[in-house]
């Protein structure tokens, strides 16, 4: 992937910004955008999830943060020295990673999808919304 770069408000996937400005209306203190890979840019270890939960990355605007499969994950990369706290409950919480990276395969929501990104989504994810 070269020369992709973050758009943070990224609607190539009409079906995933549909779903991303009804979740604003919806839950107005949700954080409902793409939501950014978070970690080192150069990473030795790199986690990728499917895309943002509904009251986890889409409420605090990063990779599993605020959900339980967060919890999960930040205590283990914690635990292995990936992480300099093992807990994970806003984008400000002053958490980051050691030679890690949490990337997304879709940076929306696809929970209306019922977890199920369409091919072209996925493709879109590392060619127009790095």
């Amino acid at each position: 992937m070269t020369g992709a770069t973050f758009d943070p408000d990224c609607a190539a996937c009409t079906r995933l910004a549909d779903f991303l400005t009804r979740s604003r209306q919806a839950l107005p203190g949700y954080f409902c955008r793409p939501v950014p890979a978070f970690g080192d840019s150069v990473p030795r270890l790199l986690i990728v999830g499917l895309a943002p939960g509904l009251h986890g990355a889409n409420r605090t605007g990063r990779p599993f943060t605020g959900d339980y499969a967060g919890a999960l994950l930040y205590e283990t990369l914690h635990a292995y020295g990936y992480a300099t706290r093992p807990v994970s409950v806003a984008a400000d919480d002053g958490l980051e990673l050691i030679g890690c990276r949490i990337a997304l395969c879709a940076k929306s929501g696809v929970i209306a999808a019922e977890n199920k990104p369409e091919t072209a989504e996925i493709g879109a994810a590392f060619t127009t919304c790095a």
